[in-house]
């Protein structure tokens, strides 16, 4: 048994940095996710029909298809900075596969790897940190795995890769998300600029189906990983079912947000020493977009959204609720386990 992520009510698209474009994907089955890359010039969907299909986000036109799951594509994730020609796609027999861009418009597989139980979330770590893909497993054991290449260059054919992995989750991992780079310098002044370190300690936040919210830091190699926090807040209960973080900005610090799937929404500040702060939001996230009284419903996703400098989509809404964004519509996305948790 896994704990998987749930099928959305419909499979086609009307979304898009900006200008709003159209992606068709007629005969595409059940979508599950959808990247934007960085420069958000191209967007990936992952569907049930096991297909990566990549479109130009310039008139919504299909530029490939990426064939090689054999089950439902359930995650995405775009490298960025010098490895922005890697993307990453995960499946629900725990398929994971890195696909090096070797020309325009052509993709070939640069690394495959297979873990326990559904892999329902890969995500490519800060550039400035290196090359590093985080698997969340959703088999009982719930182990995050660590896919890594210690060289700071443009991947290649024949990478060689290290796998690390531990156990985070008991029941499986629902989300996870990284840290912003951003170093307590952003901030400093004076002498203490020549103090403070170059990056932010490598941080990763997770949530699975034993109720729980984790901060996990490691060491600069990102091989071995130990846990911060375990993050709880007055009103917040449930089972997460996703966890987002992106900076403060203009301070030195950020945000993690996380939502359940009986309704509940928090949101922490963490310090980029590592301290957290107190929780500045908890509750039932709104029955309806203007908040009317109602049963709340499960907050299965979050991601956040700096415009206007760098629109992008993650395939996952940006309200907590099921309610949709009016400024730039997005997939609907979510993630559910096919068994009771207890």
């Amino acid at each position: 048994s896994s704990l998987l992520r749930a099928p959305p009510r419909q499979s086609s698209l009307l979304l898009s940095p900006m200008p709003c474009a159209s992606y068709n994907l007629a005969g595409a089955g059940t979508l599950y996710d959808a990247q934007y890359d960085s420069a958000a010039r191209r967007l990936a969907t992952a569907s049930s029909d096991g297909v990566v299909r990549i479109f130009s986000t310039s008139g919504g036109v299909q530029l490939g298809e990426l064939r090689g799951h054999q089950t439902p594509v359930v995650s995405l994730s775009w490298g960025a900075g010098s490895f922005a020609s890697l993307l990453a796609s995960s499946s629900e027999d725990g398929s994971v596969t890195i696909w090096r861009e070797v020309r325009p418009q052509e993709r070939q597989i640069d690394h495959r790897l297979h873990v326990t139980g559904a892999a329902n979330v890969v995500a490519f770590c800060p550039p400035e940190y290196g090359l590093a893909l985080a698997i969340a497993g959703g088999d009982d054991l719930g182990i995050v795995t660590m896919l890594i290449r210690n060289e700071r260059a443009k991947a290649g054919p024949g990478s060689e890769w290290q796998v690390r992995s531990f156990p985070a989750h008991q029941g499986g991992v629902a989300a996870l998300s990284w840290a912003p780079s951003t170093s307590p310098a952003t901030m400093a002044t004076g002498p203490a600029v020549g103090r403070a370190a170059a990056l932010a300690p490598c941080r990763l936040v997770t949530c699975g189906a034993d109720k729980a919210v984790c901060v996990w830091q490691t060491d600069n190699k990102l091989l071995d990983w130990r846990k911060q926090f375990s993050l709880t807040a007055a009103g917040f209960s449930g089972h997460p079912r996703d966890v987002a973080r992106w900076p403060n900005v203009g301070l030195p610090s950020s945000l993690i947000a996380a939502g359940t799937e009986e309704g509940s929404v928090a949101v922490w500040v963490q310090d980029m020493m590592g301290g957290i702060g107190d929780c500045r939001a908890a509750g039932r996230s709104p029955a309806t977009s203007g908040g009317c009284p109602g049963p709340a419903p499960p907050a299965w996703c979050l991601a956040s959204h700096l415009a206007p400098a760098a629109p992008r989509c993650t395939g996952k809404a940006r309200a907590a609720s099921g309610s949709r964004s009016h400024s730039m519509p997005e997939p609907q996305h979510a993630r559910r386990p096919e068994r009771t948790l207890a």
